[in-house]
């Protein structure tokens, strides 16, 4: 099977949303074997919307259409499919009740327009939306399938995960391909397609590399078949022996899970003092649900007076070796460690640009550091880009520095 993505509103054209929709359901699409022809944009309108449903069924077996289920006047996805359909709006008597419900919980009425959010496309199976007022639906249509999501993210991932994907396997839809994605990270791209070609993939497996941010993802893929797992799990045990040193996670992992789940794994306890990357990488950490199990907390150490009233850095060190320097970068991870009574401490200074500061120092110029059980270590590097791309960069930095040394023990 296909599918194509139709993601609907006039606020994706202007700009003002950023349509990051599109790209998580092609990837889970992908890692599920279901490639996406092809993925629209349209504006608010039921005529636009119905002629590029009506163009993807002509194409694919599935179409899923996002946004434009809300309850004002430009909402207008449900009306659009009504209308290429020709089957009526009928009410959704349980849904209206819960949303009644939902507005009398807050404390005031339900307002006319949110009416609306309880009509159904008749044949239709309502999705149940656990953390919005519209509801997704999938609808039959012939021997195709129009998929009906809200537009907020928050809204549209657990029923595409917990709804969509599980009705793709019940509904009998064939794969083309099998795929695993493996995540590297402190390996560049050319190396680790070298030491791939001498793990000796079996016949049939193919690998592609994306690299970005430090991290470098490797998708094997093979076509469906009865003996594809098998091939897959022959192909991963190879590139464990050969990658395993660089392989922090698999499938959706991320960097900052992982560092998490090893620290409480081992019991210990993380803190961290941030310069130039204002917290960036304590927002990272406390975006993994249960953190405080194991993050003691960030100083966001951003000037001179800050790193010794707050870190306890001696001025003499500050003057002598600048800000931006292996000395403070390690001073930073210890005193953010021993002020924190944190087993392990790591930081963050350097020069996110677009200007060099007042000594001269380059922006770019990025010291991380760690300080734990096992010893310390600290990397000097320059990071091209955005002040913004230099701030992620410095934390990703970071994160494979603390994964490494908690990881490997050293």
């Amino acid at each position: 099977m296909q599918a194509e993505l139709i993601c609907i509103g006039n606020e994706l054209l202007t700009g003002l949303v950023e349509n990051t929709n599109a790209g998580y359901i092609s990837r889970i699409l992908w890692s599920k074997g279901i490639p996406v022809r092809e993925q629209h944009v349209v504006p608010d309108s039921i005529p636009e919307i119905a002629a590029a449903i009506g163009e993807a069924l002509a194409c694919s077996e599935a179409v899923i259409c996002c946004g434009g289920l809300g309850p004002t006047d430009d909402d207008l996805t449900r009306e659009a499919v009504a209308a290429l359909l020709e089957r009526p709006l009928i009410v959704d008597r349980q849904w209206l009740q819960r949303l009644e419900q939902y507005f009398e919980s807050r404390g005031y009425p339900m307002p006319p327009a949110n009416r609306k959010q309880a009509l159904l496309i008749e044949g239709s199976r309502l999705l149940p939306n656990p953390r919005g007022t519209a509801p997704g639906a999938i609808i039959p249509a012939g021997k195709r399938w129009i998929i009906l999501l809200p537009g907020p993210p928050q809204e549209l991932r657990p029923l595409f995960e917990q709804e969509v994907v599980p009705f793709f396997r019940s509904a009998g839809f064939r794969a083309s391909w099998q795929t695993r994605l493996i995540r590297t990270a402190g390996c560049g791209e050319s190396l680790l397609e070298e030491k791939i070609k001498g793990a000796g993939l079996p016949e049939g497996v193919f690998f592609s590399p994306l690299a970005g941010g430090g991290e470098v993802l490797l998708q094997l893929k093979t076509a469906a078949a009865p003996a594809a797992e098998a091939l897959l799990e022959r192909a991963l045990r190879r590139l464990r022996e050969q990658l395993g040193e660089y392989i922090y996670g698999e499938g959706e992992a991320t960097l900052a899970g992982t560092v998490a789940a090893l620290l409480g794994s081992r019991g210990l306890t993380l803190a961290l003092a941030e310069s130039c990357t204002g917290g960036l990488l304590a927002d990272l950490i406390t975006d993994i649900p249960g953190s405080s199990l194991f993050f003691k907390g960030a100083l966001v150490t951003y000037t001179d007076e800050a790193k010794e009233k707050l870190l306890g850095i001696a001025p003499d060190l500050l003057n002598s070796k600048g800000a931006v320097s292996e000395e403070v970068a390690l001073a930073m991870a210890r005193g953010a460690r021993r002020v924190l009574s944190a087993s392990v401490g790591g930081a963050i200074t350097g020069i996110a640009g677009p200007d060099s500061d007042s000594s001269g120092t380059p922006p770019g110029l990025v010291y991380t550091a760690v300080s734990g059980p096992s010893g310390e270590r600290c990397r000097r590097t320059f990071f091209p880009g955005t002040r913004r791309a230099i701030k992620e960069r410095a934390a990703q930095t970071l994160l494979i520095a603390l994964w490494r040394m908690i990881h490997s023990g050293d």
